[in-house]
Order: C-alpha cells, then sequence, then structure tokens
C-alpha cells in the first residue's frame, strides 16, 4: 500500500508540475510570436526574418512559424493557452488551409487534445472530402506511386554516387602511376566512363548549363562539370587525366572535404604542410595588424586597400612585396579580383558606431559596411570577415544590422556575428570585438569560431617592462609589481584573473578626456596624449605623476612585433595603432577560416606556439621578487 501511495503522490506531482510547464511553454511561444508581429510592423519582413535568424538565433524553421502566426491564428490566443498548444502544434496550425485550422480550433475549444498527426490527419480529412470518389482515388494513386518513385530515385543516385566515388579514387590511382601504365590503363577507364555517363544522363539528364554561367560549386556546377569530365574521359580529349577531373567527380560524389587517405587527416601544424595558400583581399587594411595576423594563419595577399597615405607607407615599409593599393574603398572595382580571391577581409571604419564617439551609425560618412557588402557581391568569395566594435550590436543600429545581414542573404551568404577578446589570445589588453563572419551558401556550416587560450595570458608589466623602464626610471619595479598584482574582472565583474590588463588602445586623443586623470590613477598608466619617451625620475618627481604609454608601449600593447615600423608623425601612428587588429587575435582568426576554407584540424597548441603544460603569464599567485633579468629582459618576457 505503501508503495502505491508513493507511486500515486510521484505521478500527482509529476503531473502537476508537467500541465505548469506545458502551459509556460504555450505562453513563451505567444509572446515570441507577438514580438515578432511588433518589429513586423516596424520593418520589412526580409530584414526582420535576417535579423531574428542572426541576431536572435531563431532556426529558419521556426521562423515561418512566428511570422506566419498574426495572419493565420491571431484572436486564438486564449484557446492556444488554454490548450496548452505545443510549438510543433502551433507551427503545423499556421501552415493548414482556413478549413482545417477552423475545425482544429473548435476542437480544441471543447476540450479534445490535439497533435500533429491529428492535424495532419483532419488537413488529409478535409481535402479528400472536397474531391469525388474518382478524383480521391486518382490523387490517392499518385501520392502512392510518387512516394515510391521518389524512393527509387533516392537509392539509384545513392548507389550511382558510390560508383562515382570508388571510379574517382581508381583515377587518382591512375594519375600516380607512371607514363607507360597510364597508357595501358586508358582504354579501360575510358569505357567504364562510358557507362557511367550512361547512366548519369539516365538520371541527370544528358543537356547542361556552360560551366562559365554557374556559381562555382554549386549543386549545378558539380553534375554539369562532372558531366563534361565524363564527356570528355568518353571522347578522347583527355589526354591526360590530372587532379581537376578527379576533383570534379569526387565533388560530384559528395567527397569533396574527404581525403583519398582512408586515415584522418593530421593535424596542421606546420604552415610549410600546406599545397597552396588561400588568396586573400583586405579592405582598410591600416597599419598591417589584421593582414599580419593573416599571414601567420597561411593566407596570400592579393592586395592590401588602404586610403591613409601614412597607413599605406607603413604597409610597404614592412612589407615591400605586398600589393598596397592607396584607394578609397568606394572607388575600387572588386570585379578586377573575381576569381582570384578566397577570402575578404578587412577592418571596416568603427567610429560610426564606437562607444565612444559621435555614434551616428549607418548615417555616418566614414561607415563602409555596405562597401564591404558591395565588395561581397562583385568579388564573389569563399567567405568573407569584416571586423568591428561591439557598438555595431546596440540597440540603436539593429534596423542597419537586419539590412546588412538581408543584403549579404541576398549575396548568396550565411553571415554569423560572433564575439572575441584579444586578451584571450596572449594580448595584454582588454580589447574585445565582434567579427562579422560569411561563407557562401554552398559553403556554409563549416566554420567554427578558435578556441580561448588562458594559457597566454599575458599582464601588462611583463608585458611593457623593458620599454617602461628604458630611461632609468627608479619606480618602475614597483610599477610591474603593482601590474602584476591587480585583479581583472570581465563586463560582468566576474574576476577573469590576477594581472593587469591595459583598457582599449585607441585612436590619438590631442588632449586628455574628461576623467582622464582619474582613470590614470585607477589604471597606473596615462593613455593620452601618447607620450614621447620612456618616464624619468624628473618626471616621476612631480606630484600626480602617472606613467604614460609611448607609441611604441602601444604598439606591443596591441600585440605588433617590435621590430614593426610606423610611417607619420605622433598622432598618426597613435591612429594607426589603435584603429588595428590586434595580429594574435586575427591569427586565430584566420587559422580558424583556414580550417574551414580547407577542411583542415588545427593543432591549435602548435600553430599559436603554446607550452602544453606549465604556468600561464598571468597567474594567480602572489609575483616573485624583481630581478634586473626579469624587470629589463632583451626581448619579450615569457613565462616568469
Amino acid at each position: 500500500m505503501a508503495d502505491i501511495d508513493v507511486k500515486a503522490r510521484a505521478f500527482s506531482a509529476a503531473r502537476h508540475r508537467i500541465l505548469q510547464l506545458q502551459a509556460q511553454m504555450t505562453d513563451k511561444v505567444l509572446q515570441m510570436a507577438a514580438e515578432v508581429e511588433k518589429l513586423m510592423e516596424a520593418v520589412p519582413a526580409s530584414e526582420a526574418k535576417a535579423f531574428l535568424k542572426a541576431r536572435c538565433n531563431i532556426p529558419a524553421a521556426e521562423l515561418s512559424a512566428y511570422m506566419g502566426f498574426a495572419k493565420t491564428l491571431k484572436g486564438s490566443e486564449d484557446v492556444l493557452r488554454d490548450a496548452r498548444a505545443s510549438f510543433p502544434v502551433v507551427k503545423a496550425l499556421v501552415t493548414v488551409d482556413g478549413d482545417a485550422r477552423k475545425e482544429i480550433l473548435e476542437r480544441m475549444e471543447i476540450g479534445a487534445q490535439i497533435d500533429t498527426k491529428d492535424v495532419a490527419a483532419i488537413r488529409r480529412r478535409l481535402a479528400a472530402a472536397k474531391l469525388t470518389a474518382a478524383e480521391a482515388l486518382t490523387a490517392e494513386n499518385r501520392r502512392i506511386v510518387a512516394a515510391a518513385a521518389r524512393k527509387q530515385a533516392k537509392k539509384a543516385i545513392s548507389e550511382y554516387e558510390a560508383k562515382m566515388s570508388a571510379f574517382s579514387d581508381e583515377l587518382r590511382l591512375h594519375f600516380r602511376k607512371g607514363q607507360e601504365d597510364r597508357i595501358v590503363e586508358q582504354a579501360g577507364l575510358r569505357h567504364r566512363a562510358g557507362r557511367l555517363l550512361e547512366e548519369f544522363e539516365s538520371l541527370f539528364g544528358g543537356e547542361h548549363p556552360p560551366l562559365a554561367i554557374l556559381r562555382r560549386m554549386s549543386p549545378q556546377y558539380r553534375i554539369a562539370h562532372a558531366h563534361k569530365v565524363l564527356g570528355d574521359l568518353v571522347s578522347g580529349r583527355l589526354s591526360e587525366i590530372g587532379p581537376v577531373q578527379t576533383s570534379a567527380l569526387q565533388a560530384f560524389a559528395g567527397r569533396s572535404r574527404i581525403s583519398f587517405d582512408p586515415s584522418p587527416p593530421k593535424p596542421l601544424t606546420d604552415l610549410a604542410s600546406l599545397s597552396f595558400r588561400p588568396r586573400v583581399l583586405e579592405l582598410c587594411a591600416g597599419a598591417g595588424g589584421l593582414a599580419l595576423g593573416l599571414e601567420r594563419a597561411g593566407f596570400e595577399h592579393v592586395a592590401l586597400i588602404e586610403f591613409n597615405k601614412h597607413a599605406a607607407a607603413t604597409l610597404r615599409k614592412n612589407r615591400p612585396d605586398w600589393n598596397v593599393v592607396e584607394e578609397d574603398v568606394r572607388e575600387v572595382d572588386f570585379t578586377e579580383y573575381r576569381n582570384r580571391v578566397d577570402l575578404l577581409a578587412g577592418g571596416l571604419p568603427c567610429t560610426p558606431f564606437s562607444t565612444v564617439g559621435e555614434k551616428k551609425g549607418k548615417r555616418d560618412k566614414n561607415d563602409l559596411l555596405m562597401e564591404g557588402v558591395r565588395a561581397v557581391r562583385e568579388l564573389e568569395p569563399k567567405a568573407f570577415v569584416f571586423e568591428n566594435v561591439e557598438g555595431l550590436l546596440h540597440a540603436r543600429h539593429a534596423d542597419y544590422v537586419a539590412e546588412l545581414l538581408r543584403n549579404l542573404s541576398k549575396a548568396g551568404y550565411q553571415t554569423e556575428i560572433h564575439r572575441i577578446n584579444a586578451r584571450d589570445y596572449g594580448v595584454a589588453q582588454d580589447r574585445s570585438r565582434i567579427m562579422i563572419v560569411g561563407f557562401r551558401k554552398d559553403l556554409a556550416g563549416v566554420f567554427r569560431m578558435p578556441p580561448k587560450f588562458p594559457e597566454m595570458a599575458r599582464n601588462m608589466g611583463d608585458a611593457l617592462a623593458d620599454l617602461m623602464g628604458a630611461n632609468g626610471w627608479s619606480g618602475v619595479d614597483h610599477w610591474i609589481r603593482m601590474m602584476r598584482e591587480r585583479p581583472e574582472f570581465d563586463r560582468f565583474g566576474k574576476q577573469i584573473g590576477v594581472g593587469a590588463l591595459s583598457d582599449t588602445i585607441r585612436g590619438y586623443q590631442g588632449s586628455a578626456q574628461q576623467g582622464e586623470a582619474h582613470r590614470a590613477l585607477k589604471n597606473g598608466v596615462s593613455y593620452a596624449p601618447p607620450a614621447k619617451a620612456a618616464p624619468t625620475n624628473e618626471e616621476a618627481s612631480r606630484e600626480g605623476f602617472v606613467p604614460g604609454l609611448t607609441n611604441r608601449m602601444r604598439a606591443r600593447l596591441q600585440d605588433f612585433p617590435d621590430a614593426w615600423e610606423f610611417a607619420g608623425g605622433l598622432a598618426s601612428v597613435a591612429d594607426q595603432i589603435g584603429n588595428a587588429v590586434a595580429p594574435s587575435m586575427a591569427k586565430a582568426m584566420g587559422l580558424a577560416l583556414m580550417s574551414a576554407l580547407k577542411g583542415l584540424a588545427i593543432d591549435w597548441y602548435a600553430m599559436m606556439d603554446i607550452k602544453r603544460a606549465g604556468p600561464t603569464r598571468r597567474l594567480i599567485v602572489p609575483p616573485p621578487s624583481i630581478s634586473p633579468e626579469i624587470a629589463y629582459p632583451s626581448k619579450t618576457a615569457e613565462t616568469v
């Protein structure tokens, strides 16, 4: 009896809780539908759809239900709430015809329990009732025949893809053999290709558009390319079989990213192992922080476009072999670079969306995000990445972000927006940015953001030890210790470690902004204006002294190598440094993009030069005593 009571209590309690949760879930669905309706009243449906998908992470399969609710189910909220209708049922009700919807809602109103199977059954019954007996029989037969045909066609295509895959492997083996062996095998391969061509045309037809007018690697392109290769093999137009032909057949068989070697690919640990370097075109290249990181990740620059003469001179000074185009992005015809670029990248101007600027957004003449969209349309790269400030995601710019995403979708790209912070990649700076990443829709789903690396953490004291003490400042040891011991917190107030991080390095500030003195005392370093030299004892003796950052210090905090030279005066160089992407963060993004574009596994520790064990360089432990070797290292401090 006791067991029965326990079970009864368990059932009763579970039912009570589950009914409450079901009611809450229905209410959430109705609230979501109401919010979507509000948005659609303010913006076009296409912009709303792009925004909800990219910024609110609402799957496309759910969007149709929420966007169609107002037209089909508005006014029925109380019935749905009382019936505790699940989201799948709401979605099904949005899609059925009016008669079926009316009957289902009437049944719900009198207490009937409805699931998706019930919705489908009622829809079919009402549709059949509108037909004569002969029409109903014909429709049912047609449905059965169509279902059988689809099943048979799917099986036939699957079997054919397996045959094509095996044939492409045979071609690759043939390609690796010597000339004499290839001649002996050629006739047999032509015969096999002929049989495959006959079967191909029975499944996919014998007429296909020219490759030149099709988007590369689209389904239509893969089919047409495979058909051409088989035809060339059969007709003898191919005297030699090479990797282009085998790759075309592998792509058709769905094996474009599968290695011929059945063993898993080894992780990429050395850029020398790349058979070719993906090509990148960069917009608003600035002083080269993003370019340097992408270069380290294995990309080859086709061109770097930069309008500022000093920044362009900086690029040429450090990389004479780079093709630096000193031109306004708005004046560039990107069609000249079409079919020559795998990746389009750019640190497009962020001042329109910065939290410290005038915040004009899309009204700012410096906004070039839509020029980035134009570049995507004209270049048709496999992927793109645009860096910008987090302020772009502020509510005041939501309509602009929706328009941006819609335009990129119309151009044929699936776009994601990710946050990333330079501190997670060995940069002694709390610099949070967003990355707008897009891949052509036939390549969508392959990109993953790089992992974070707490092992790379650095503090501002160790990063600047030698530069801060260059002019003999006797207080440098105390300053370094203070920087090592200072706790750091994220934007939510959670402690992330011990060891001072610099505030975000910004462009030139001619005079201290309001509150700069307080900020300097709090941080133990002055940002504005840039110091002309390292501190001296004479400067340190003045009341209220706080060491200032020279441009070389700012460059190191921005992760530029010490050998990187900047062209221009104090203000211009400060602007170039402040506007740059930290190279280490850019390298991590570049490796993630490389992995997606080439189907490579990345050995992150090897590629980011991280030791797999040992202490980090920003530690939650008491700091050691300062020694001359640590305070004034010959190069950037390593593990301490």
